[in-house]
């Protein structure tokens, strides 16, 4: 046998040999995030929140005010604006600032994450956290433009319900408030 029919037999068996292996999961490039994870927690209590069933529900627009008792919610659409709101990109890793807070038993009671660059939309998040368990969730987006500014409040308490603000102003027009608030019902 030829050395070059030797090496293409190595070589043929070599690629053979790596087809055969398992394939390595591969670790996403961002696996670390800088933030709290607000999609990542908005998407557990989706699924929490999916088995709950009923809620009152509660919008205020064009100045009218509906009350109902809803018995199915879907909350993938209705929480869409919080997971919306997450600051986890890498670029924007250095575009926020963030500050904790902790008990004597060294556990987290509060976070608050606030943007250093006007031009981004979440300006503020504030998490506060109750025996090591999230109580209370509040985020601030604006958004601006030469015709009109936005400005957004969210509120969300898992053991309570949510409320979504909505503050706008267009020129040359009346601002406009809307509110969505959701009380979960046993």
């Amino acid at each position: 046998m030829s050395i070059k029919t030797a090496f293409y037999l190595f070589f043929y068996l070599l690629l053979l040999a790596a087809c055969n292996q398992e394939p390595i999961a591969s670790k996403p490039v961002f696996e670390k995030k800088p933030y709290f994870d607000l999609k990542g927690y908005f998407d557990g209590e989706i699924q929490r929140l999916n088995s709950k069933g009923r809620a009152k529900k509660m919008v205020l627009a064009g100045g009218k005010k509906e009350e109902q008792i809803v018995e199915s919610i879907n909350f993938q659409k209705e929480l869409s604006v919080f997971s919306e709101s997450d600051v986890n990109r890498p670029a924007w890793s250095d575009k926020y600032i963030v500050d904790t807070a902790f008990n004597e038993q060294k556990q987290i009671i509060y976070l608050h994450i606030k943007a250093i660059d006007e031009k981004l939309k979440t300006r503020k998040i504030d998490i506060e956290f109750r025996d090591a368990l999230i109580s209370r969730i509040l985020i601030e987006n604006n958004a601006s433009s030469f015709i009109a500014s936005s400005n957004q409040v969210l509120i969300y308490e898992p053991s309570f319900g949510y409320s979504i603000e909505n503050h706008q102003k267009v020129a040359m027009a009346d601002d406009q408030i809307f509110k969505v608030a959701v009380q979960f019902l046993k």
